[in-house]
């Protein structure tokens, strides 16, 4: 590049000197021969000569950069289609930044429609799973109409309470006396009505249970369960069972684990988490964890379990998952669990 300017510069001054040369030549022959041109005096003529002379060592420099540099030609010869075509770039961008600026605000107005909907349906799939839980019981009671109108059967868990095992027998016997109220007003709550109690317990197996549990130290579990098959309007005879409300988990100790990857869907992630549930009820029922009376021991409410679920989709690797115990829990529940993921 440097040569090619270099070259050009010399055959410039090369040319200029010529030209300057010959013109001045000319320019002192004429003066001396005393002639002119176009009726001008001679000294007239001299002048006209130089001038002519710097013209074309104007001209040859002008057509030698023309000539040999296309960056020349494009600035003298093409400037004015390059500010059209520059301002039609212009306009262009400016076009194209107005459309990137609507399609912006379109993207955040999707966005906030794509959250309110996710809202939605997470509000319509716990409305589910509520109303699952309603036609679930519905159907049991509609099953033990249908079938014989079977309110409990033998061994069913009716109703249960804790009670503070001790020496003091007045007390005790106030305190089963109040249990098997609470559960008389629970019966009343299910549709049964009667004048006088609706649960009876053997006198026998009334005074059983006071002597064990004024032999006994601690907090113990008094379940209520049915003597024999109990059918619709029928009194409803227990019996009492007695567990000792011992602590079977700490707070924060595992009660269940899997590994779950994020490349399932996320309805099948949360298929694999509400296993994992179930397998943590069963192991809480095995270790000693008492149902109540509907069979169950705890629940997570759905949101949460959407939300753990998305967890795992977003993670893009195998995650394990624990289930915790969120507190110390005893014989009687309920089983109160938190989540803890860990990536692999």
């Amino acid at each position: 590049m440097f040569a090619f300017v270099f070259r050009v510069a010399i055959l410039v001054l090369v040319l200029g000197g010529i030209i300057a040369y010959l013109g001045n030549y000319v320019g002192r022959y004429i003066g001396k021969k005393r002639l002119t041109i176009f009726n001008l005096r001679p000294r007239y003529t001299a002048i006209a000569i130089t001038v002519i002379s710097g013209v074309l060592i104007a001209l040859s420099t002008l057509l030698i950069l023309l000539g040999v540099s296309k960056d020349a030609r494009l600035a003298l010869l093409g400037l004015e289609q390059l500010k059209v075509e520059i301002g039609k770039k212009s306009e262009e961008l400016k076009i194209a930044n107005r459309t990137l600026q609507e399609l912006n605000l379109t993207l955040e107005k999707k966005l906030k429609e794509q959250k309110a909907l996710e809202e939605k349906l997470r509000m319509a799939r716990t409305q589910i799973v509520q109303l699952e839980s309603l036609k679930e019981r519905l159907q049991q009671e509609t099953r033990l109409v249908r079938e014989g109108q079977i309110l409990f059967r033998l061994g069913e868990v009716i109703f249960q309470s804790l009670i503070q095992a001790g020496p003091e027998k007045e007390k005790l016997e106030s305190g089963l006396k109040q249990i098997l109220s609470a559960a008389d007003a629970y019966l009343r709550t299910l549709g049964l009505r009667g004048e006088k109690h609706l649960i009876y317990a053997a006198p026998e197996d009334f005074t059983e249970t006071l002597s064990f549990l004024q032999a006994k130290k601690g907090v113990y579990l008094v379940k209520l369960v049915a003597a024999r098959n109990i059918m619709w309007g029928e009194e409803v005879a227990v019996r009492f069972e007695l567990a000792e409300n011992r602590r079977l988990y700490q707070k924060g100790e595992e009660i269940a684990q899997a590994d779950i990857s994020s490349e399932l869907s996320l309805p099948e992630i949360e298929q694999e988490i509400m296993k994992l549930l179930r397998l943590a009820h069963e192991n809480a029922r095995l270790a000693g964890v008492s149902p109540d009376p509907s069979g169950r021991i705890g629940s997570i409410p759905y949101a949460q379990i959407f939300e753990i679920a998305r967890k795992i989709k977003t993670a893009n690797r195998l995650v394990n998952l624990k289930i915790l115990a969120e507190k110390d829990i005893y014989t009687v529940g309920p089983l109160e669990v938190r989540f803890k993921v860990s990536y692999k």
